[in-house]
């Protein structure tokens, strides 16, 4: 974040469930977008702690890109297929995302033990940034709990370098 010039941010804990870690994974989302509704915030945005900035300057493409109209927009995605408007359908990636307001309701309404960027399917307008403005460090993943490499989820995907 210092990396970004991000001075002002909030670090919400983890939540672990010991039943299932994507519920976990999936009520630590939900938690901050829960506070950002009942703090009456218009959007918000949120980052995971595994986070890789394509560049120095991503967060302020990221902004700067901002469509005038989402529900979800995406610094990124590992799956999903982009439409000519940047659109998608489908996707799984949560490492960076604006949540706008209007879609705080449904986004709080899906299933608790789902893999939550899964199951936004359908559920609204998801824009991602094009050339993606962050990715994630490969590493230990909470959802396998396994070393997983990412980069050839990417082949084919546009990176934001400056």
């Amino acid at each position: 974040l210092e990396w970004q010039g991000i001075k002002d941010y909030t670090i919400f804990p983890a939540i672990h469930d010991i039943r299932s870690t994507k519920k976990g994974i999936n009520l630590a989302h939900k938690s901050i977008i829960e506070y950002a509704d009942v703090a009456g915030f218009e959007e918000v945005c949120v980052m995971e702690d595994d986070i890789r900035f394509c560049h120095h300057n991503s967060v302020k493409y990221f902004l700067k890109m901002k469509p005038k109209e989402y529900d979800l927009y995406l610094g990124g995605l590992y799956v999903g297929e982009i439409l000519p408007d940047n659109t998608v359908v489908s996707f799984s990636g949560f490492h960076l995302y604006l949540c706008h307001s209007r879609f705080y309701e449904k986004f709080l309404a899906t299933p608790d033990d789902a893999h939550i960027d899964r199951e936004m399917t359908g559920l609204g307008k998801f824009v991602v940034c094009e050339p993606f403005a962050a990715i994630q460090h490969n590493g230990i993943s909470s959802n396998t709990g396994k070393h997983e490499v990412y980069d050839n989820l990417l082949q084919g995907r546009n990176l934001y370098n400056g």
